[in-house]
């Protein structure tokens, strides 16, 4: 079932499709101002990724172009969700914006990292998350190095407070987790009553 780029929001997930040599991913984070038959709106319709190139915010349109499709994944409810007063898509959103000003992409991390290691989250993983978040917060000069989906899971993560309770929360060791990994994590919540969703292929 193809999903447009029209109907994308704030935290949804895009994976390129497994048939893809290597997979690639981003998260919705960004939106822009559009002329509508009920006025101006604001459409969810960039993507934040780790590339080769830096962090970037990319139109949702150029995504839709990709060989082979890309997977659009949703969290269920997660619309309805607030943290701390503010739309849960908004603080994931924020999260990831905060998290792509001070971290680059790691060609290294991604092609060693990746493959070592387990992608469970376990108590590495939350020392790493408990250390972003200190960090963040802080006003000095902080980088960490990323790749895509790690990228991805730590915006849930950080925008949740290293909250593993959180509904939203994404429980992944983000340094070992690969595209692939984080899109079969999706699959197996989004049965009849899981937690996820798969909204289908994204298409313009």
């Amino acid at each position: 079932m193809p999903i447009d780029t029209k109907s994308l929001q704030l935290g949804d997930i895009l994976i390129t499709s497994s048939d893809n040599t290597v997979s690639h991913c981003g998260m919705v984070g960004g939106t822009t101002s559009v002329n509508t038959a009920r006025g101006r709106v604001d459409r969810a319709d960039m993507i934040y990724h780790a590339t080769s190139k830096g962090i970037k915010l990319d139109d949702a349109s150029g995504w839709a172009n990709m060989a082979g499709g890309v997977g659009v994944f949703r969290k269920r409810g997660l619309s309805a969700l607030t943290v701390g007063g503010k739309p849960a898509t908004r603080v994931i959103a924020d999260a990831a914006a905060k998290l792509a000003a001070r971290c680059h992409y790691s060609p290294g991390r991604a092609i060693f990292k990746s493959w070592t290691g387990t992608s469970d989250y376990g108590s590495s993983a939350k020392g790493r998350v408990k250390k972003y978040l200190e960090r963040l917060g802080s006003d000095g000069p902080f980088t960490i190095a990323v790749y895509c989906s790690e990228f991805v899971v730590l915006s849930y993560q950080l925008a949740a407070k290293g909250d593993d309770h959180a509904s939203f929360f994404i429980e992944l060791d983000g340094k070992h987790t690969l595209p692939k990994d984080l899109r079969n994590w999706l699959i197996q919540r989004s049965t009849v009553g899981g937690s996820w969703q798969v909204l289908g292929n994204l298409v313009n």
